[in-house]
């Protein structure tokens, strides 16, 4: 990828806003002058356009500068990548081809894994039961894993010997069901590539990842895929399966907006969020499969997880509520854990001490 097109591209799309604010504000004073102020006019804009046509030239300058220093492959690289993907990944336009991201699975180091050739290579010492783990929103498959704390649930894994790791990465801005459909179709290939006789596959979701992993069950039913019958648990963790506050927050606001012609151009940057984060209003609709364990864990703000204030903020992006409840229908397992937000919950030792206890007790 290029950070270089990830200054550029984020750059375009943020001037764009203001400056149709700044043409919608200079044309109604314009306007008021009449006949008098058209030479000025003329001028002003003629000025505007240089100024913002000089500022998404600099940052293709200062991008292409960036790319020739730091080189692409870091992790910060990613990690852009994967913002840009989650906030405009369905609409890149000309920079599609350097920044979009395709599902796949990844290796320890980040490199994309053939699911058909390859799998022999990254997975050495494979075993018979998968953890499949799909990241969420602006992240990358690197959210399992904690440096800082020397940790994770990706490292939990590694270290059970009778289970094995399979971390994918997709492009979040995607909506939920196309990347479901996509998962759907590359766990298939990799069921019938895989280097051992497979046992049994376990789908871990976080976040949007939650809502994707139910939509690729969706997929897989839908039209008859063979993995899904090896599938015994499917495990959310805090995913807005009825939808997050934030986005419907953030879709009236574009609306408000959208009203008066001076803020329509900021109405119009929100509209142009990526169709993944606009599935996030409601969610996925999507029935529990029979026969396939589900396990939902919610995070909440307050140490209690029953307090009204917590049930009502929950992990300060999705509430208990939307991260518990499954449409009507009921989970296997929904646990709520206090004293967490959000950003912080994937790392909580308590996250994953009942992800792994759900995924030791299969086959039990």
């Amino acid at each position: 990828m290029s950070v270089g097109s990830t200054i550029s591209l984020a750059t375009d799309r943020l001037t764009a806003p203001v400056e149709g604010m700044h043409r919608a504000i200079s044309a109604r004073w314009f306007a008021a002058l009449g006949p008098v102020g058209a030479p000025v006019r003329v001028v002003h804009d003629a000025v505007s356009t240089i100024v913002y046509q000089s500022v998404r030239f600099g940052a293709s300058a200062v991008g292409a500068f960036v790319d020739a220093r730091a080189g692409s492959a870091s992790q910060t690289a990613h990690s852009a990548q994967a913002i840009v993907n989650g906030i405009w990944g369905d609409t890149l336009g000309r920079h599609e081809e350097r920044l979009g991201i395709s599902l796949s699975i990844r290796d320890p180091h980040g490199h994309a894994v053939a699911s058909d050739r390859g799998l022999a290579t990254a997975f050495p010492t494979p075993t018979g039961k998968l953890v499949v783990l799909v990241h969420g929103l602006f992240e990358t498959e690197q959210c399992w894993e904690d440096p800082a704390a020397g940790g994770g649930l990706g490292r939990a894994i590694d270290e059970h010997h009778e289970l094995t790791k399979v971390a994918v990465r997709y492009n979040s801005g995607l909506p939920v069901s196309e990347s479901g459909y996509q998962l759907a179709g590359l766990l298939e290939s990799l069921t019938h590539g895989w280097p051992v006789p497979l046992e049994s596959i376990a789908l871990v979701g976080h976040s949007m990842g939650g809502l994707v992993i139910r939509a690729a069950v969706a997929a897989a039913d839908r039209d008859g895929l063979g993995w899904l019958q090896r599938l015994d648990d499917l495990i959310t963790v805090a995913a807005p399966h009825q939808g997050a506050p934030m986005e419907k927050l953030v879709n009236a606001t574009s609306w408000a907006l959208g009203i008066a012609p001076e803020t329509r151009p900021l109405a119009d940057f929100l509209e142009g969020r990526s169709g993944g984060i606009k599935d996030l209003r409601y969610g996925v609709e999507a029935e529990l499969t029979p026969g396939v364990r589900h396990h939902f864990l919610a995070g909440v703000v307050t140490s209690d997880p029953e307090h009204l204030i917590g049930a009502a903020l929950g992990d300060l992006v999705v509430t208990t509520a939307s991260a518990s409840d499954a449409g009507g229908e009921k989970p296997t397992t929904v646990v709520a854990l206090g004293g967490s937000n959000h950003f912080a919950f994937l790392d909580d030792p308590r996250v994953i001490g009942q992800v792994m206890k759900w995924l030791e007790s299969r086959g039990t």
